[in-house]
């Protein structure tokens, strides 16, 4: 979806406007002041959330943030407040940064987080976007477009509803019964409500979702206003049951790669100790010639499903290392730029018609011609490409360590073990070395080791393991681009006086030493990419290094709760028509696997959505992007064509 991003306008009395919709955007009287009566107060806050965990408020309509901002000091001045408070906006019409900071100037009171929500303010693109705040026990989660269409992709239960927007009048569908009906599908019984609006139609249309209203005082000029809670006279149909919470907030992961260290670092933000399990020894140092991979969105001309889970993933994670860098952590990493280039003039074509197509800011990724591309990558190019300005190269040992860094004293490594099996006994997970004896025992385990998650757990699908060989070069052989270019292949910017170029992609090839036809591959990539790197070289004397990718057969991770597939497998007659949510699961068991070769692009987003889940909190992406990541999947494709 295209966002439109509002523009800022004022009505007669200098009060922020709307053109598009022909309403304003708070009261008359006070935007601050409305914020706090109507929606603070109408949902009896803070009295509800005092002493809670986990509190999640849900509003339809973000607009300049205010509801939001007011929420936010009530929240952080009040002693007994929640341990963590999560607030969901949808918004269709965001404002650019910008624009944002100079309305926010007419309301001093919220200056401070006002400035903070600024900096934090993330690029125009549909979609969530996960931000953080007080030491990540305030998340905002911001929805961009339509609320008809995002409402129903929301995983998450509010325990208070703000329901805003522009006046019914004005806009309609934000009070349609449709979204009323999504609202209750959210709410649990007490879920509380409060809107500014006391129309009849809105009134009726929350009655007939299960909500109990009634009239009360509106602020200033407006007379009434209503409040109420969820309280349905038949028990709601839940599309997805919340995990039950573990009886201590202790897990293992298995493996300290970059899916496990990101798991790691998520849980331990939210006081859970870990015990990570790494059947190698700790990393060595980091030279410069180690590996360095690419993060870069990815673009599909119907913005598929990877294209809006990647654009997720690539979002979060930058964000998350940046927050990683603020708080003392070393990465060595460079956002460059990336420059996808076309290879020929039909792709080149099909890149410019996604772009205009989708509509997407410039910062987040454009289409640049040959002539733009070469001024940018400082070397001659054979065509132009999709820029992404935000986009570079990262070192993942460094990211691996700074994350491990980051868990603190919350983490107990177990390096140089290896995981003979794992069992569930008394409702707790144990890790078994291959003697038999217990490595670590807690209520939750992730699988987080590449291929070898499916010799621990199945989910009825095998896993390709797919060599990846890249080359070294001597930084003072070729004329290095300034940012990475990918194509048929990828070439880094020159750092620490090497340039990595790669990668192979070798099927049914398990040889983890270097191999000379590989290092000649990736030179053939590398005159394909940069036309004056004709390299006359001896292959047999070039460094570099060697990994596996562990690839899903639909190339989309494996981030969620483990099937349990024997269960499945015995009542198989009645899931032939199933969803994710009628599978049975191994309770307390989740994996995050198969990220291809989009581990950095994947990793932070997996980490954060594996502890949502086992958190009950609030999902950071839409529902559909979650199932296409559920590793249930495979055995709902089976049972659903009987070959389970």
């Amino acid at each position: 979806m295209r966002i439109q991003p509002a523009e800022p306008a004022f009505d007669s009395d200098g009060t922020p406007y709307s053109p598009a919709y022909g309403d304003v955007y708070h009261s008359a009287d006070s935007g601050p002041g409305q914020a706090r009566h109507v929606f603070v107060g109408g949902n009896d806050l803070p009295r509800r959330w005092a002493g809670a965990r986990v509190f999640t408020i849900l509003e339809t309509g973000f607009g300049l943030g205010l509801n939001f901002l007011a929420t936010w000091r009530e929240w952080r001045a009040d002693p007994a407040r929640c341990e963590r408070l999560h607030f969901v906006s949808i918004e269709k019409h965001p404002f650019a940064r910008d624009a944002l900071k100079t309305l926010h100037l007419r309301y001093v009171e919220f200056a401070p987080f006002a400035e903070q929500l600024q900096l934090a303010w993330p690029l125009l693109v549909a979609g969530l976007h996960r931000l953080h705040f007080e030491d990540e026990r305030l998340t905002l989660t911001l929805a961009f477009g339509d609320v008809l269409e995002l409402m129903p992709r929301l995983r998450l239960y509010a325990d208070a509803i703000y329901l805003d927007g522009f006046a019914p009048r004005c806009n309609p569908e934000m009070w349609s019964s449709q979204l009323m009906q999504g609202l209750a599908r959210l709410a649990r019984p007490g879920t509380t409500i409060a809107t500014y609006s006391s129309a009849g139609m809105v009134r009726q249309g929350l009655e007939a979702a299960g909500f109990t209203l009634e009239k009360c005082p509106g602020f200033g000029r407006k007379r009434d206003m209503l409040r109420g809670s969820f309280a349905p006279r038949w028990p709601p149909r839940r599309s997805r049951e919340q995990a039950p919470e573990p009886t201590r907030r202790h897990a293992i992961v298995i493996g300290a790669g970059l899916a496990g260290a990101a798991i790691s670092e998520r849980l331990a933000r939210r006081g859970w100790q870990i015990d990570l399990i790494e059947r190698r020894a700790p990393p060595a140092a980091q030279t410069p010639g180690m590996h360095a991979g690419v993060f870069h969105p990815h673009i599909s001309r119907d913005d598929c499903i990877l294209s809006r889970a990647a654009r997720n993933g690539f979002l979060y994670a930058v964000a998350r290392w940046l927050a990683l860098e603020q708080a003392g952590q070393a990465l060595a990493w460079a956002r460059c730029g990336v420059l996808q280039l076309a290879g020929d003039s039909q792709r080149a074509q099909r890149m410019t018609a996604a772009i205009a197509a989708l509509g997407y800011p410039p910062d987040y990724a454009q289409y640049v011609e040959r002539a733009a591309a070469e001024t940018l990558a400082g070397c001659r190019l054979r065509g132009g490409g999709w820029w992404f300005s935000g986009a570079g190269w990262m070192r993942p040992l460094g990211l691996i360590a700074a994350q491990l860094a980051a868990a603190g004293s919350a983490l107990t490594p177990h390096f140089g073990i290896g995981v003979h099996a794992i069992v569930r006994s008394g409702g707790e997970w144990q890790a078994l070395a291959a003697d038999g004896a217990p490595i670590a025992t807690a209520p939750v385990l992730v699988l987080a080791n590449s291929n070898d998650t499916t010799r621990l757990a199945t989910i009825a699908q095998r896993l390709n393991n797919i060599r990846g060989q890249i080359t070294y070069l001597p930084a003072d052989i070729l004329t290095a681009p300034r940012v990475v270019l990918t194509g048929s292949g990828y070439v880094l910017p020159a750092a620490g006086g090497v340039v990595v170029t790669g990668s192979t992609y070798d099927h049914d090839n398990d040889d983890p030493a270097l191999q000379v036809q590989s290092h000649e591959a990736n030179l053939v990539r590398l005159a394909q990419l940069l036309p004056d790197a004709q390299l006359a070289l001896d292959a047999s004397k070039l460094d570099g290094a060697v990994g596996f990718r562990c690839v899903a057969p639909d190339r989309m991770p494996l981030v969620g709760a483990m099937p349990d597939v024997d269960a499945a497998r015995a009542h198989k007659a009645d899931l032939s028509g199933a969803h994710l949510t009628d599978l049975p699961r191994c309770p307390g068991l989740y994996c995050a696997s198969a990220y291809a070769s989009r581990g950095l692009a994947w990793a932070a987003l997996a980490g954060e959505l594996l502890a949502s889940l086992i958190e009950g909190e609030p999902l950071p992406l839409e529902g559909d992007l979650a199932d296409a990541l559920d590793p249930g999947r495979f055995v709902l494709r089976q049972a659903r064509h009987a070959k389970l």
